[in-house]
Formats: structure tokens, sequence, C-alpha cells
């Protein structure tokens, strides 16, 4: 269970619910009660004066917020680090949309297995119905439909997501009994780590917090050798050797970029000193106590990456770069494929 699936959310940011009633204090008060000034990114001619509080306090980051005076459940928003040398703040200087809990925004939402693909015995790519079993109009609130299939090998298994989806089909409007047929995604890999017998599909839609009941797959021979046709194996050995290049890099370039996030000011600061690109990076790792490999990361990631969106965001990237790394590391038995998807 999520534990922040109850928090209303300030885009995709959960947040206490009691903050958001109180009443706010001035700007200048709330960085003087936090220890934190404002970064020199951050604009303040479109934010509030007044309005703000702490929304809501986890791994070492503060967000705050405070209600736009123009337009009704939009919010100004922003995010600092109390625990760090910089103790810098940063706003966003356009408003956000307040949305309710993720399982407010799904209620009356099920999901439900079609029977014409519970009937197929040959089916390697499959659908699940998102139903509006409700007796209003249900309306999206900034949701997608994004859903992943992940196979466990019993009927009531946990399971995981290591794999990377791409792609997130927005959610539609559905009156009461009306339902969205959307596409299960699948590793790519999977038929070729799938063995005969009886398995059990599972579908989650991780954006609105759904889940479908598992789905037994009945699988033989020649339908996992149909899978295998319709998706070629992307890994041979050079192939996965290359993928754990790239999760290797892009776990590397994020952490940098989380690390760095504290010392902003200083970055800029060398960045617009420095005469070569190659004082720069040697200059960063002086100041970061880091090697001059996660230096040259930090310098020429986007700006983007050290926002302040972006430390949870990278965080979850991280830990799905790495589940997915820990599949390709796992030792695999002599003329097998892949590591299995399936859950052990």
């Amino acid at each position: 269970m999520n534990p922040t699936d109850d928090l209303p959310q300030l885009g995709s940011s959960p947040v206490d619910p009691a903050a958001l009633a109180e009443a706010g204090v001035a700007l200048e008060q709330l960085l003087a009660s936090l220890g934190l000034q404002l970064d020199p990114y951050t604009d303040t001619a479109d934010v509030p004066a007044d309005g703000w509080r702490v929304l809501r306090q986890a791994d070492g980051a503060a967000f705050v917020g405070a209600p736009d005076p123009a337009r009704e459940g939009m919010w100004f928003a922003g995010q600092g680090y109390p625990a760090t040398p910089e103790r810098g703040l940063h706003l966003h200087d356009e408003p956000i949309p307040l949305r309710p809990s993720p399982a407010e925004r799904r209620a009356g939402l099920v999901m439900r297995w079609p029977s014409i693909v519970a009937a197929d015995e040959t089916a390697t790519d499959f659908a699940v119905d998102i139903v509006n079993t409700g007796t209003e109009r249900w309306m999206p609130t900034g949701d997608d439909f994004q859903t992943m299939g992940a196979f466990t090998r019993a009927r009531d298994e946990s399971y995981s997501f290591g794999y990377m989806l791409s792609g997130t089909p927005a959610a539609v409007p559905l009156e009461p009994g009306d339902y969205a047929r959307v596409a299960v995604g699948l590793s790519r890999d999977i038929w070729h780590e799938l063995e005969p017998g009886t398995v059990w599909l599972h579908a989650h839609s991780p954006g609105l917090g759904l889940n479908s009941g598992p789905l037994e797959v009945e699988l033989t021979r020649e339908r996992i050798e149909l899978g295998r046709a319709r998706t070629p194996r992307r890994d041979s050995r050079r192939g996965r050797a290359a993928t754990r290049r790239m999760l290797t890099e892009r776990i590397a370039a994020a952490r940098a970029a989380r690390a760095a996030r504290p010392s902003l000011v200083a970055i800029a600061e060398v960045v617009a000193d420095a005469e070569s690109d190659a004082e720069i990076i040697e200059r960063l790792a002086a100041l970061l106590g880091c090697p001059a490999d996660d230096a040259s990361r930090i310098y020429h990631s986007p700006l983007s990456h050290l926002g302040p969106n972006e430390h949870g965001r990278m965080a979850a990237a991280i830990a799905q770069h790495e589940a997915t790394l820990a599949e390709l590391d796992r030792p695999v038995p002599s003329g097998e494929g892949s590591p299995p998807h399936l859950a052990d």
C-alpha cells in the first residue's frame, strides 16, 4: 500500500491536507522559520508575498506552497533542503493544480480483464478495461491510463516492475458503466524468459494506483514461440552489456545531479568564473569532493536535472534502474536467455 495514497497532490507531489487549510505566513517569515534563503534562480515577481506554509517534509526536503490569489485550486510551490549547506529554496513562477488524492481520483474505477482476453488462448498481447462502476461521470484530473503488466508463477504472489516503459495514454472521461480498454505493457523480452505452464498476469496503473485481479494464463510452447517471434530478443550478450552500461551511467548521472542540487549557487559561480570546460570540471570535483567523472556528469547535465522537481523523480528512477540492473545481473544457467521477470 502506498503510504501517500490518501494524500492530495500538488501536481504529482503529495501534500498534508491539514497544511492546506492553514492561513499561511509571509514568504520572508517562512524562509526564516526554515532557515532557508531563496536561490538566485527564483523570480519572486509573480509569486504571492503571503499565504506560504510547509505542505510536507520528506527525505530532507521541505515542500512549500501558497494558493494563487487569482485562480482557485492553483498553488505556487517550491522545494528547499534545510539540512544542506546551501539551504536554498527554489520557487516555481507558474502555479500548479491542487488535485485530490489518488484514492479519491480513482473512486468508482476498477480494472477488469475483458472476456475476449481471458478466452484467447493464443494471445501474446494483452489489454485490460478500466471501468467506471460509479453512479456519476468520472473525469480525469491530469491523470493517465498507463498500465504495466507482470507475470507470477502463483496467483497471490507479490510482483514488481523492473523495466522501463514509454508512452502514457491520457485518461478519458467515463460515464457510469463506460470503460476504456488500454494495452498492458510487458517487458520486451518476457516471452524469451517464460516456460510452458500456468502463470498469472497482473496489471497495474501507477498514476491512479489501480490494480487488476490476477488473470490465469496457460502457456503452451506454441504460444511462447509466437510471442518470441513477434518480439525478437533485443538483448544479445553485447546488447545486455550495452544495457548494463547505459543503466549504470544513468544511475551515476542521477546520483550526481541529486548530490549537486544543494550546491547550485556555488556551481553557477564556478561555471561563470572558469575559462574552459576542463577547468570547470576540475573545480567542480574539488568543490563537491567527487570524482572528475561525476563533475563532468553534473556540468553536462541539463539544468532541469538539477531543479527541485527532479529530486523525487530521480530517486524513483534510480530505484527503477537498479531493479532492472539487478535482473540483468542475476546468474543465468548455461543455454538459457535473459533472467526471468517472473517473481521467485
